[in-house]
């Protein structure tokens, strides 16, 4: 039986929030490609995802990276409420969970600049808990994150608890752990994958 479900942010309850939007807003502050901005980021972008570094050390190592000062406003590529809302779907798909009295996490790998902007906008108040990379300092795929989050959860097995996902790298861990997962390609899809899987297991929403 299912007793709790865990949701990823970006791509699952967000549409937005990826940091190919990021890539792309650097490259045109930059004036460079997406393909340069993209590798100026992605070398520090895991150990900023999981709270190993501060901004000020990001730029200072992008700016390393790229050879020439960058500007604080060619630094403004942060991910703003409007790039990263809640999809009022799943809003109302997680209401429905906990009314039927299932626990809702969310297990995020984010930064501090985009988990503020959600924060402050209410984004989060609607999950019994979160667990974000940036501030628990590991980010999925690593076991540890997942770990973080089922203890979270009293007295829930993992074969109990659904993971939900964009990415099937981030599933692969969940699924390890012995949990159902679902693999979020868009929020009608994600949204009846899951009640099929509930239904299955014979706990309705």
């Amino acid at each position: 039986m299912i007793k709790a479900l865990l949701f990823d942010w970006g791509g699952v309850m967000s549409n937005g929030g990826r940091r190919g939007e990021l890539d792309a807003r650097l490259s045109q502050n930059l004036d460079i490609s997406p393909a340069k901005a993209g590798d100026l980021l992605k070398t520090v972008w895991d150990d900023y995802a999981a709270g190993h570094i501060d901004e000020d050390e990001l730029w200072q190592r992008v700016e390393a990276a790229y050879g020439k000062p960058i500007t604080i406003k060619q630094r403004d590529i942060w991910n703003k409420w409007e790039h990263t809302s809640l999809l009022p779907q799943m809003d109302g798909l997680v209401e429905r969970l906990k009314k039927a009295g299932y626990q809702v996490g969310l297990v995020s790998n984010t930064i501090p600049n985009t988990a503020s902007e959600i924060r402050s906008h209410g984004g989060y108040d609607i999950f019994d808990f979160v667990v974000l990379s940036c501030e628990v300092k590991a980010a999925k795929p690593d076991k540890t994150i997942y770990e973080l989050a089922m203890a979270k959860l009293s007295r829930i097995e993992p074969a109990e608890i659904v993971f939900i996902d964009d990415q099937d790298r981030c599933l692969v861990p969940a699924r390890e752990f012995g949990m159902a997962t679902v693999l979020a390609i868009n929020p009608e899809q994600t949204i009846r994958d899951v009640e099929v899987l509930l239904e299955s297991k014979a706990y309705e929403i």
